[in-house]
């Protein structure tokens, strides 16, 4: 075919090397394969949550004899969706190799390479670009892996790119989730506080960013499971005083392309619990906020949670089907509280029109670095919570495009939106703000939904119909 140079057989697929991407891509659209069977061949959504759900560690308080809320959840697949699909650049030679790509786990990538190419790692150059988007991606390296073993099999320097349909289908994906929530009360008191989690299995399998760790995670037996319940300890952790509490993960080793995306366990995790803290106030007759401030650990939690409330007029009167959330947050030596106000008057578009966001990470280094992360902690929260997601049919996502996974768009900002960045206290060390925007985000905005709609929401995203007319498997 016009412009088509070469195609090679590698272990992860068919590439077609092309003088330029259109005719790679025509290329490719012109291969007959024979392809292998895939790992969760036949798996749909509702299979994976019925695994899922037989896969949630038990409850361990009856609720005997006391008044509780249980609360069940389901989180679906999400992809990370970076705006710069799949990208490599690779020269491999007889002697040596050099590598340009997005990389966020440079040294196991090099390491691996090397060791693929069978070359000495001193004979391996990789050069770190950066990368248009990413929230966890690409700690994986296969687009460099794979840019290195086309151009070994077709002796010259190639430039590699996935389709977007190819990365959106085969990418990473944040793995679906279910959430058991029981929570028991009396006189105005949280006595228990039991939160338990089945996920999909989230593949850590490039270890600690170099390739010992790499290989633990791959053992067969722990490897992978333990970085998992590590992470989990780690990051998830309730911010309030409800007496006994305990939360526990068990993950499904599904053999599915999963990778961490933003926030990892904490955005479901900690957004599922703030959902029932609402209700657990409701329950007793509280306002939400006023029921959070008698429950926080530390004045600095009630800091920010009181800064959102006042700047945000927490309890101003709305039009009807209109209405406030809130959500708290802590995590990585930081805290946050966001307040919305959402328009659910049409509940199948409803619209986050307004965000007030206090945080206090420590002693902010950069400010307006902090904010910038807070704003997109917000928009990764509306994205997942009202309406982005991927439907998983007999084993491969039906999203193949932006016009299909239903990511915020700029009409789905809220106009207004305020920042505030607490002062830092004499001595405060700097906190962590990667992960902290979304989990107060999720719980805020289903809060407001819950508010404005008289109902409680249990599956997420809200919205999250087939409006589309999928690409051809």
């Amino acid at each position: 075919m016009p412009g088509v140079l070469d195609v090679a057989a590698i272990e992860t697929g068919v590439a077609v090397v092309a003088e330029t991407f259109g005719q790679a891509l025509e290329g490719k659209d012109a291969l007959e394969v024979d392809w292998g069977k895939g790992t969760v061949d036949g798996l749909s959504d509702e299979d994976v949550r019925t695994k899922l759900r037989a896969a949630t560690p038990p409850l361990a308080v009856p609720p005997v004899l006391t008044r509780h809320v249980d609360a069940e959840f389901d989180f679906a697949f999400v992809s990370h969706a970076p705006l710069e699909t799949n990208s490599a650049v690779a020269d491999v030679r007889e002697d040596r190799a050099t590598i340009w790509s997005g990389l966020k786990s440079p040294i196991v990538a090099l390491q691996t390479i090397a060791a693929e190419l069978g070359l000495p790692q001193e004979k391996v150059t990789v050069h770190v670009v950066q990368g248009g988007g990413s929230f966890g991606r690409r700690l994986f390296f296969d687009a460099a892996l794979e840019a290195a073993r086309v151009s070994q099999k077709c002796g010259r320097p190639v430039r590699l790119m996935w389709s977007r349909i190819d990365d959106m289908r085969h990418g990473r994906m944040r793995p679906a989730t279910h959430h058991k929530i029981r929570a028991t009360y009396a006189l105005g008191n949280v006595l228990t506080f039991e939160h338990r989690v089945a996920a999909v299995e989230t593949d850590f399998r490039h270890g600690l960013g170099e390739i010992l760790t790499a290989n633990a995670a791959k053992l067969p037996v722990a490897g992978n499971a333990s970085l998992a319940q590590s992470l989990f300890l780690t990051t998830v952790k309730s911010p309030y005083d409800f007496g006994v509490t305990t939360q526990l993960l068990n993950e499904v080793p599904l053999r599915m392309p999963t990778a961490s995306w933003r926030s990892v366990y904490s955005a479901n995790t900690r957004g599922a619990e703030e959902i029932v803290v609402d209700e657990l106030a409701a329950r007793c007759g509280q306002d939400p906020v006023a029921f959070r401030r008698a429950f926080l650990k530390s004045a600095r939690q009630r800091a920010v949670l009181d800064k959102a409330a006042e700047d945000g007029e927490w309890g101003r009167e709305l039009p009807e089907g209109c209405a406030q959330g809130v959500g708290f947050h802590e995590e990585y030596k930081s805290r946050t509280a966001c307040l919305v106000e959402i328009d659910a008057r049409d509940p199948r578009k409803p619209r986050v029109t307004k965000a007030v966001i206090a945080v206090d990470a420590g002693l902010p280094v950069n400010p307006r670095g902090l904010e910038a992360q807070m704003l997109g902690g917000l928009t990764d929260a509306i994205s997942t919570t009202l309406r982005a997601g991927l439907h998983l049919d007999e084993g491969l996502p039906l999203e193949g495009s932006y016009s299909q996974f239903h990511y915020a768009r700029q009409h789905d900002s809220p106009r207004e939106v305020r920042v505030h960045v607490l002062p830092a206290e004499r001595g405060a060390e700097p906190g962590g703000a990667g992960e902290l925007g979304v989990p107060a985000a999720v719980g805020a905005i289903a809060n407001a939904y819950a508010r404005a709609t008289g109902t409680r929401p249990r599956s997420f995203p809200v919205n999250f119909d087939v409006d589309f007319d999928p690409f051809p498997r």
